[in-house]
């Protein structure tokens, strides 16, 4: 009995001494640092870039640019868009950008006209003439208004002239990013981004379905 009693008033001693070690490992470890907030994206136009006046799309007046791109990647605030043709996109192209085939899909001037092609405006980029009844919805599901949108192509180009087509469409183009082309992209400090498989050949075909000619 006395032997019980003497367990019985031990045995929470024993439970104290094992679990001070843990309190103590525990005010000892170090607090977590906070998680980084995003750095404050600029807006899209360097006006201190010579084109910033004349050529305000251009990859030139880009403030987002492959000398500062990799400090805006990752986040979860932007879509990252690539405008190559699939087949370039798939050899080349930086990790999460969607491949959004502008020639392809977006503009051809003929297209309204030539019931061969395929893509949803012609005309001219500043006046986009829609090829199909549903062409604003369907460019606006690629493309979506309240979206931060960074795009690229091979040098600039096409994005210049999709950004022109969705000035046209009355985007807010203080969100919209020219970052430049994959062949600009050629700083080590972008290897890690970079999906690199020229091994891969891909001869792509397009087609919409579904949609109503105008």
């Amino acid at each position: 009995m006395k032997k019980l009693l003497l367990g019985l008033c031990v045995l929470p001693l024993l439970l104290a001494a094992c679990s001070a070690p843990e309190k103590t490992a525990s005010a000892a470890a170090p607090v977590p640092a906070p998680v980084e907030t995003q750095k404050a994206l600029p807006a899209p136009v360097d006006t201190t870039s010579p084109d910033a006046a004349t050529s305000p799309f251009s990859t030139s007046a880009s403030s987002i640019n492959p000398s500062n791109l990799h400090e805006y990647l990752g986040r979860d605030d932007v879509l990252y868009i690539d405008l190559r043709d699939f087949g370039d996109y798939q050899q080349k192209h930086l990790r999460n950008f969607e491949c959004i085939p502008y020639f392809a899909y977006i503009f051809n001037a003929e297209a309204p006209t030539n019931p061969e092609l395929i893509q949803l405006y012609g005309g001219t980029v500043a006046e986009p003439v829609s090829t199909y009844a549903e062409s604003d919805d369907l460019l606006e599901v690629l493309f979506p208004r309240d979206a931060t949108l960074f795009l690229m192509c091979q040098s600039g180009g096409r994005v210049a002239q999709c950004m022109s087509l969705l000035q046209a469409k009355g985007y807010d183009m203080s969100r919209i990013y020219n970052v430049g082309g994959m062949g600009q992209y050629t700083d080590a400090a972008y290897k890690p981004y970079i999906v690199d498989a020229l091994e891969f050949k891909v001869n792509a075909t397009y087609d919409i379905e579904g949609l109503t000619r105008n």
